[in-house]
């Protein structure tokens, strides 16, 4: 017999089992978190997988019986696999699985399953037998075939083969569309791109057509397995063939322009890791769902996970860390009058793009040098800053653009009217917005222009979120910095506000000010904020620190990253740093210990010829102790996944000076309110200054970041 999932992994076995509208963010956004969870009562020992969304709970496949008679693998040495049912209780939680249904129920293997839009007619892998006889293959080996049956009553009725089956090869891993008109599976059959491939068939009456590969954007020279599709048509699938963490992992990709799809996407941490990840599906809403993964800590081979999103959905969640599809976006934007509903004609929109970044600096050209979080690791690098897109709404009120996936505010300003922002997130075609402005003379409120800069370098804190918490009325307000750090707003007369700052995620801060006193219609509040976003323990990743294998030597394509943390240094005096140079595994721990140490020193070296004092700078070897994939003693890897273990990292030891403060206007504010109005009042526009004053500042609060 074959096993589809292990069918993959260990080639033929004698026994196997196949189985848009723009998201306006709300106004006190936090970042997107995936929480997992173990789900322990229906893990066993041995292979637990391929969940699926059934009623009050799933329905997945495993290798504990529950009580059905079955034959063992020889291979596995594990009983043949069965199709379980789990409940959840009222807290959420899987409950100790039963079988199905135990008239699906053969000596063999089954699984995985789905169900057609109604519940009633279930498509399972099974396999091969007919006329209640096993069928073997040339191979002497039992293949995997697609099944259906239909609900009758309360029992499952006698499965019916799909009919483009065939005996010489696997089909398996079914799963239907949400109009019930196409069915994904994946497929060794002859003709595909690899091993496995995911094929589509199209329901034609009662029955099916001849399969359709999904062809080479989405299949690869490896395989391709375990297709789950949302109800939004994005298709969810395992491959092992395109370069992911280790074994199989996780992707997506999301079909346009017909019969198109976009190049797939790797899920990424938390969901995939050196193991094998596949089998996920996720619920209507992308808050919550369930896949398999033997990488993770488990009580056996495959174990069933459950996820959960705060603050927002599983593409909030992708889209925050940029794992997304590189496709030009349509976004409309409709400005109108609050008050009357009225469009508004060339009203001026601006559109920022604010993904992860922290500023932590300029370089020599002016460029801002950043900290960007890619795939989980902060990441240094010099970015121009984000002039933005620009234009005037046309007769209709309308502005359109164009935009590339990522997360964006939206700033509309028009003289009389009070400014609007908008943030939004953009992952799908169909983007539209409306933005309703206020009249600024009735709005009975105070204009507040602050800046956002980093404490010592005086550069702004491009996209920094400021959430502003009315400390009467506990309502919540955000605001972005635009490119310069600036922000221009509207706050509540007679108001005391608490004021968080995030940046990329973290949490830079919290300060407090109160529009007390200020009354007259034609005064701003201007206020100077100051930060440092980084803090010690913080560890930076240089991208393009790589070297020859065995060599010690810095290549050539190193200068870029170094120059960069070499102008880092030059404008922060008080940091010092760890250098930890890492190898990969081939060679004796001992050698490449040595080894890791003389890079960290050459790095040193390097920044020491630059002007860097060497008492700042601390270089520490971790030889091959802490690779960033799979690659260990006794597992094969590419050069290419090698390569990604030689590298060096940055790792703060003493932070920027104040970077443990907020200052506000870089003096001492001993009732921690907001300057008054005599004091820092202005019946100009002009921008708040970004220098520092000799007076001390007050410490408002630490710095927290959220790892």
């Amino acid at each position: 017999m074959i096993a589809c999932k292990h069918l993959i992994l260990l080639t033929s076995l004698s026994l196997g089992t196949c189985f848009l509208t723009a998201q306006t963010v709300p106004v006190d956004a936090l970042p997107v978190t995936v929480d997992l969870k173990n789900e322990a009562a229906v893990n066993t020992e041995g292979l637990d997988f391929s969940p699926t969304f059934y009623e009050d709970g799933i329905v997945f496949i495993s290798t504990n019986t529950a009580g059905l008679k079955k034959r063992t693998d020889e291979k596995l040495k594990l009983p043949a696999m069965s199709i379980l049912r789990s409940r959840r209780n009222a807290e959420g939680e899987l409950q100790v699985p039963e079988p199905f249904a135990k008239e699906l129920s053969s000596l063999y293997h089954e699984g995985p399953v789905c169900f057609d839009p109604t519940a009633q007619t279930i498509y399972f892998s099974r396999n091969a037998i007919i006329g209640g006889k096993v069928k073997l293959a040339k191979d002497d080996t039992q293949k995997m075939r697609l099944y259906s049956s239909k609900k009758q009553g309360d029992v499952w009725g006698e499965p019916t083969p799909l009919p483009f089956n065939n005996n010489q090869f696997d089909d398996c891993h079914p799963v239907i569309s949400i109009d019930g008109d196409k069915l994904f599976f994946a497929s060794n059959r002859p003709g595909g791109f690899g091993g496995m491939d995911i094929y589509v068939s199209y329901k034609v009456g009662e029955s099916w057509s001849e399969p359709v590969n999904l062809g080479a954007e989405i299949n690869s020279k490896g395989n391709e397995a375990f297709p789950f599709v949302h109800a939004d048509n994005t298709l969810y699938y395992a491959s092992d063939g395109l370069g992911g963490q280790g074994g199989f992992d996780l992707y997506y990709v999301i079909p346009e322009d017909g019969s198109e799809w976009t190049k797939p996407v790797n899920l990424g941490e938390p969901f995939n890791s050196t193991g094998d990840d596949f089998g996920l599906i996720v619920d209507l809403n992308k808050i919550n769902g369930y896949f398999s993964s033997n990488g993770k800590t488990s009580k056996g081979g495959d174990d069933i996970f459950s996820f959960h999103t705060e603050n927002g959905n599983l593409d909030d969640f992708l889209l925050q860390n940029q794992r997304v599809p590189d496709r030009t976006l349509d976004l409309a934007v409709t400005v109108t009058d609050k008050l009357s509903g009225n469009v508004i004609g060339n009203a001026e929109v601006r559109v920022l793009n604010y993904d992860a970044n922290t500023v932590i600096g300029r370089d020599e050209n002016g460029n801002l040098i950043t900290i960007k979080n890619v795939d989980g690791k902060d990441v240094m690098m010099a970015l121009p800053p984000d002039k933005g897109i620009t234009g005037v709404t046309n007769a209709q009120g309308v502005f359109t653009t164009e935009v590339r996936a990522g997360n964006y505010v939206v700033i509309v300003t028009k003289e009389e009217y009070q400014t609007k922002q908008l943030r939004l997130a953009i992952s799908k075609p169909g983007n539209a917005l409306t933005a309703a402005l206020e009249k600024a003379e009735f709005s009975g409120k105070v204009r507040w222009n602050a800046s956002v800069f980093n404490y010592v370098t005086n550069a702004p804190l491009a996209g920094a979120m400021l959430v502003l918490t009315d400390q009467q009325t506990n309502t919540k307000d955000t605001v972005i910095a635009d490119a310069n750090g600036l922000i221009d707003h509207y706050l509540e007369r007679q108001s005391k506000y608490k004021i968080d700052l995030y940046q990329a995620g973290r949490h830079i801060g919290s300060t407090d000010i109160n529009t007390e006193g200020w009354s007259l219609p034609n005064q701003i509040m201007m206020q100077n904020f100051s930060v440092a976003p980084l803090m010690p323990g913080t560890v930076i990743e240089l991208p393009n620190i790589y070297y020859n294998f065995n060599d010690a030597t810095l290549r050539p394509d190193a200068r870029k990253d170094l120059d960069l943390l070499v102008s880092l240094l030059k404008q922060q005096p008080t940091v010092t740093i760890e250098l930890a140079s890492h190898t990969d595994c081939r060679g004796t721990s001992k050698y490449n210990q040595d080894l890791s140490q003389r890079r960290a020193n050459g790095v040193v070296e390097y920044l020491v010829q630059k002007g860097i004092a060497a008492d700042r700078l601390k270089p520490v070897g971790y030889g091959e102790s802490e690779p960033r994939n799979r690659c260990r003693d006794g597992i094969s890897c590419t050069e290419q996944e090698h390569a990604r273990n030689r590298r060096t990292e940055v790792r703060i030891l003493t932070g920027i000076q104040g970077a443990s403060m907020v200052y506000v206007d870089g003096k001492p504010n001993l009732d921690a309110t907001a300057a008054s109005p005599n004091s820092t009042a202005s019946t100009s526009t002009g921008n708040a200054p970004g220098g520092k004053s000799n007076v001390p500042p007050k410490i408002l609060m630490p710095h927290r970041p959220i790892r």
